[in-house]
C-alpha cells in the first residue's frame, strides 16, 4: 500500500438487508471495523469517501413485508429509518448512508447491464425454477426454504444457507417448501431466466485473484482461493418477483434484476449520490480501495463483484483490502429476536454509550475466529480498560492539578526520552495495525499507551510531590500527564469518538485538531486553561452483568450433547495435508460438514460428534462454526480425551457399529 497520505482511498462497508432489526453482529462485522479505518484515514490526512446503505432489493423486503402486512416501500422506508437511528447513535461517519432503492440505481445497474449484453456477455437460458403450485408462483430465494445439502440446516433458503454460508442451485435443496404459505407442493418448472457468463471472464479473474488476495485479511483470501479452486459457473441475474429494478431487455418487464446482481453496484450509486466527483475514487488507479464485510459474503465481493467490474473492462476500481469477520456469538448461542436471545441495537444504546460498544467490541472483533460475546466480558473491558485506566486518568490529572494549580496546565519540565521511546515505538505499532486493518493488535497497542500513562503517574507520585512541597517537579509530572491526555485524545479517536472530544475540550478555547500524530510531539503550551470533564466512562456492577444476562441471554435446558455419529464420506483438504474434511450423519443432519485432523477418520466410523453449542468436559466455552484452513467446520469429532473417556487426545473414539446414529453420548 502506498505512504502517500493525500492518495485517495475508498472504504465501504457491506450494505445490511433492511429485512428487520439489526444486532452486535452486524455492528462489528462491518460498520465499526470500517468506521475505525475510515477516521484514521482522515486523521491521517488522507482523501476518503466511505460509503455504506440499505440494501432493498431481493426476497428479504417481499418476505418482510409480507410478515408485517405492509407495502413494501412501506416496509423498506421503516427498516431504512432504523439503520439511520443506529448509524447515529454509534457515531458512525459515512459520508452518506444511502438505500439502492433509487432513480441512480436503476440507471446504473441497467446501464451496466446493456454494456455486459452488448460485449456478448449475457445469454438467455430456459432452467428449471421452483414453482409452488398452491401460491400459483415461481419462489424466489427466500421464498423458499429447506434443508441444506451441505451442512443440514433445517431453515436453509432457496439459493444461500445462513448457517454454512454455502450458495447451491434451488434443486438441491432437501425438502424444499414456501415460506410464504408453507406449502411443500413445490415443482420444478421451466422458465426463461438471462444469465451472466462468468466462465468467459474466468482466467481475467483467476489472474486478478491472485495479485491481490494475498493482500486481505486471512479468513477472506481463504475463502477466495477456496473459490479459486473450482471453475466460475455462469450466473442468472433475473428473477421471477414485482420488487426490485426492472430488466431493460423486451420479453423480461415482469422480471427484475437478481439483488446479487444489483447490491454491490449500490456502493457507486451512494457514491454518485454522496459527490459529483465520484469517479474520482471509482474510476481511479490509483486509490486505494478498502471493504469490510461478514465472512458469509465474501464471495459475492470476491467473486460476483469483481468479474462483473473486470467484465466491462472500463476501469472500474477494484478492492485491495478486503477485511472479512467471523461471526460474533451472543452468550453461546446465535442472535435471536424470536428467542430472546441477543442484543439489538436499539437496545444497546439504553444499555451503554456508545463508546463503551465500539471499544469493547473492537477489542473482541472476531478476525481470526467466531467469537463468543457475554456481558462479563463486556463489563470487564469496559471497566478496566476505559473506565480504570483511561477515565481514570483523565480524571486523576485533571482534578489534582486543579486542587494544586487552578485551572492551568503547569510548566513544563525536562524531556523524558525514556518516556518518549517508550510511547512512540507503541505509536509506531498502533499506526501499522490500523494501516492493516488489524483491529485487536490495534487495540493492544493502544492499551499499552493507557498503561504508559498509568505507570508514569505512578511511578513519579505527583502528588507526594505536592505533600513535600516541591511544585515544580510536581507540576512537571502533570504538565507530562496534559500532553498525554492529548495524545489520547488523538489515537482513541477513531475508536471512541465521543470520549476522544471530550478529552480534547478539556482544553478549554484550544484549536487543536484530532489529527494522527507521526510520533510524539507536546502540544499544550504552558499555562493553557483545562476544565476538570465529568467521568468520561461509569463502572459496569456484577449485578448489572447478571442481569442483562438473565434479560438477553435467558437461560434454557436445550443446549446440545455430544452424540453418536457417523461419517459417512472423508475427502481431503483442499490447503492442508493433516486435515480431512468429513460428511457426517448426526441422525438429523444428514451431510454435515466438519473438518478434522485425527489420523484415523475413514468413512463408516461411528464416533461422537460435539454439535454446535455443546459444551465439553472441562471447557468453558461451547463449541462454534469455526473456518479451519479456509473450509466452515460445523462441530467437533471428538477423542477419548475431549469428552473424558480415556487420554486418547489424538483419535476420534469408536463406537461400535451398531451404535444408534442421533442419541446421545454418555460416558460409561
Amino acid at each position: 500500500m502506498t505512504t502517500n497520505k493525500k492518495q485517495k482511498y475508498l472504504i465501504t462497508s457491506a450494505l445490511p438487508y433492511v429485512n428487520g432489526d439489526l444486532h452486535l453482529g452486524h455492528l462489528v462485522g462491518c460498520w465499526l471495523p470500517s468506521d475505525v479505518y475510515a477516521r484514521f484515514c482522515r486523521a491521517r490526512g488522507r482523501d476518503v469517501l466511505y460509503v455504506c446503505g440499505a440494501d432493498e432489493h431481493g426476497t428479504p423486503s417481499i418476505v418482510g413485508a409480507m410478515k408485517e402486512n405492509m407495502p413494501i416501500l412501506e416496509y423498506t422506508n421503516k427498516y431504512y429509518e432504523k439503520h439511520l437511528r443506529a448509524v447515529r447513535d454509534f457515531n458512525l461517519s459515512f459520508d452518506l448512508y444511502g438505500r439502492t432503492h433509487t432513480e441512480l440505481q436503476e440507471k446504473l445497474v441497467q446501464d451496466l447491464f446493456t454494456r455486459l449484453d452488448a460485449l456478448g456477455l449475457i445469454e438467455e437460458r430456459e432452467t428449471l425454477q421452483p414453482f409452488s403450485v398452491d401460491d400459483n408462483m415461481f419462489l424466489a430465494d427466500r421464498q423458499l426454504e429447506g434443508t441444506c445439502p451441505k451442512c443440514g440446516y433445517e431453515h436453509a433458503r432457496g439459493d444461500q444457507c445462513d448457517n454454512c454460508s454455502s450458495t447451491y442451485d434451488a434443486s438441491e435443496l432437501i425438502n424444499p417448501r414456501s415460506t410464504i404459505s408453507g406449502s411443500t407442493n413445490i415443482e420444478m418448472r421451466p422458465t426463461k431466466n438471462l444469465f451472466f457468463l462468468a466462465s468467459r471472464v474466468q482466467d481475467t479473474w483467476h489472474e486478478w485473484l491472485h495479485v491481490h488476495a494475498p493482500k486481505w485479511s486471512k479468513t477472506a483470501s481463504a475463502i477466495a482461493r477456496g473459490w479459486a479452486n473450482d471453475e466460475l459457473r455462469d450466473t442468472s441475474i433475473t428473477r421471477d418477483l414485482v420488487w426490485g429494478i426492472p430488466v431493460n431487455k423486451p420479453g423480461y418487464e415482469d422480471k427484475v434484476f437478481y439483488v446479487w446482481f444489483d447490491a454491490p453496484w449500490g456502493y457507486v450509486s451512494i457514491s454518485q449520490a454522496a459527490t459529483d466527483d465520484w469517479a474520482s475514487w471509482w474510476k481511479n488507479d490509483d486509490t486505494y480501495y478498502a471493504q469490510f464485510m461478514g465472512k458469509d459474503n465474501v464471495k459475492f465481493h470476491a467473486v460476483f463483484f469483481p468479474e462483473q467490474q473486470l467484465a466491462m473492462n472500463d476501469n472500474w476500481k477494484t478492492v485491495d483490502m478486503l477485511k472479512s469477520m467471523n461471526f460474533l456469538n451472543f452468550e453461546g448461542g446465535k442472535f435471536s429476536k424470536s428467542q430472546n436471545r441477543g442484543v439489538f441495537l436499539e437496545d444497546a444504546i439504553s444499555i451503554a454509550p456508545a463508546d463503551a460498544w465500539r471499544y469493547a467490541l473492537m477489542a473482541s472483533a472476531p478476525e481470526t475466529d467466531d467469537t463468543n460475546f457475554t456481558f462479563e466480558r463486556f463489563a470487564d473491558i469496559v471497566n478496566k480498560d476505559l473506565n480504570g485506566m483511561l477515565g481514570n486518568f483523565v480524571s486523576r490529572v485533571c482534578k489534582l492539578t486543579n486542587k494544586n494549580f487552578g485551572d492551568v496546565v503547569p510548566n513544563a519540565g525536562a524531556r523524558d526520552i525514556d518516556l518518549e521511546k517508550q510511547i512512540n515505538e507503541k505509536l509506531c505499532e498502533l499506526t501499522d495495525a490500523l494501516d492493516a486493518c488489524e483491529f485487536r493488535n490495534a487495540i493492544v497497542a493502544l492499551r499499552s499507551l493507557y498503561a504508559i500513562g498509568n505507570e508514569y503517574m505512578t511511578v513519579r507520585e505527583p502528588w507526594t510531590l505536592v505533600k513535600n512541597g516541591d511544585m515544580d517537579s510536581a507540576g512537571a509530572v502533570l504538565n507530562q500527564c496534559f500532553q498525554l491526555i492529548d495524545l489520547y485524545a488523538r489515537v482513541s479517536a477513531p475508536f471512541i469518538p465521543g470520549a476522544a472530544e471530550k478529552m480534547r475540550s478539556v482544553f478549554v478555547d484550544s484549536e487543536l485538531d484530532l489529527s494522527w500524530p507521526d510520533k510524539y510531539a507536546p502540544r499544550i503550551a504552558d499555562g493553557a486553561k483545562f476544565a476538570v470533564p465529568e467521568n468520561l466512562f461509569s463502572r459496569i456492577d456484577d449485578e448489572t452483568v447478571a442481569k442483562l444476562t438473565e434479560q438477553y441471554a435467558p437461560k434454557t435446558d436445550n443446549v446440545p450433547r455430544p452424540i453418536i455419529a457417523k461419517i459417512v464420506a472423508v475427502k481431503n483438504h483442499p490447503t492442508r495435508d493433516d486435515l480431512h474434511i468429513l460428511t457426517v450423519d448426526d441422525g438429523v443432519n444428514h451431510a454435515l460438514q466438519i473438518v478434522c485432523g485425527a489420523p484415523n477418520v475413514r468413512a463408516g466410523l461411528v464416533g461422537v460428534l460435539a454439535p454446535i453449542g455443546a459444551i465439553l468436559p472441562g471447557q468453558k466455552k461451547p463449541i462454534t462454526q469455526r473456518t479451519v484452513a479456509g473450509v466452515e467446520s460445523y462441530g467437533m469429532m471428538c477423542s477419548g480425551a475431549e469428552i473424558g473417556a480415556g487420554d486418547d487426545a489424538d483419535n476420534i473414539i469408536e463406537m461400535d457399529n451398531d451404535a444408534k446414529i442421533g442419541t446421545e453420548y454418555t460416558v460409561k
